[in-house]
């Protein structure tokens, strides 16, 4: 129970990174947002003194890399307060310092199924999907002269909208992946209450399937 409360932190804690850490990486035409190797570190070091890594294959005393289509790739698995998951790195197989570039690339995707820079990466998977949010209304200051009779701001349930249910869950039939899975996977019910702090958990466990589907 402690182990789960304290991986749990982690997102809670590292899941949003501070914008000043925050670079630009070219990809598909795109800018994307994302936290530098030696930060993900620093993350890392925060959470788990401990933490370690290991590739999934090795191949004559080095980690396996997979090159296809000018792409190299390389799995591995990060432990994390006593938890090991799954991450892949993948970089243009021409860099000069391939092996470097991998294993940073590799610590990114795998911190992420920590929850560490999660909503990165949920801005970058799941881009295409309505968020619904609305701009939360202005709180009334009742000491700054505000007659009584104007309504005051009260906060919204955060339920994760039809709408919004129905779009993850076609994001799903795309990958194959079945919803309710993703959600036990995530500690969740998919047919209770979600609400949207949850999305963050779902999309770890819908990234950590497509994965592991796209690895077999």
């Amino acid at each position: 129970m402690e182990n789960t409360e304290a991986l749990r932190n982690v997102l809670l804690k590292y899941g949003v990174p501070d914008p000043k850490i925050v670079g630009k990486l070219p990809k598909g035409g795109r800018q994307l947002d994302f936290v530098g190797h030696a930060d993900v570190t620093k993350f890392l070091l925060e959470i788990d003194p401990n933490w370690s890594w290991v590739p999934i294959q090795w191949d004559n005393g080095r980690p396996a890399i997979h090159v296809e289509n000018g792409i190299a790739t390389m799995w591995g698995e990060l432990r994390v307060l006593g938890q090991a998951r799954l991450g892949v790195g993948s970089v243009e197989a021409k860099k000069p310092d391939l092996d470097k570039e991998l294993v940073s690339d590799f610590l990114r995707n795998a911190a992420m199924r920590f929850g560490i820079c999660l909503s990165l990466w949920t801005k970058q998977e799941w881009d295409d999907i309505d968020t619904g949010a609305k701009p939360a209304p202005k709180p009334v200051h009742r000491n700054r002269g505000v007659e009584a009779s104007e309504p005051v701001a009260q906060e919204t349930d955060g339920l994760l909208s039809a709408d919004r249910r129905q779009q993850v869950q076609a994001k799903c039939a795309e990958a194959g992946i079945d919803p309710a899975v993703m959600a036990a996977n995530a500690g969740l019910d998919w047919t209770g209450d979600l609400k949207e702090s949850d999305v963050p958990a779902l999309l770890a466990a819908f990234k950590e399937l497509k994965s592991f589907k796209e690895g077999n």
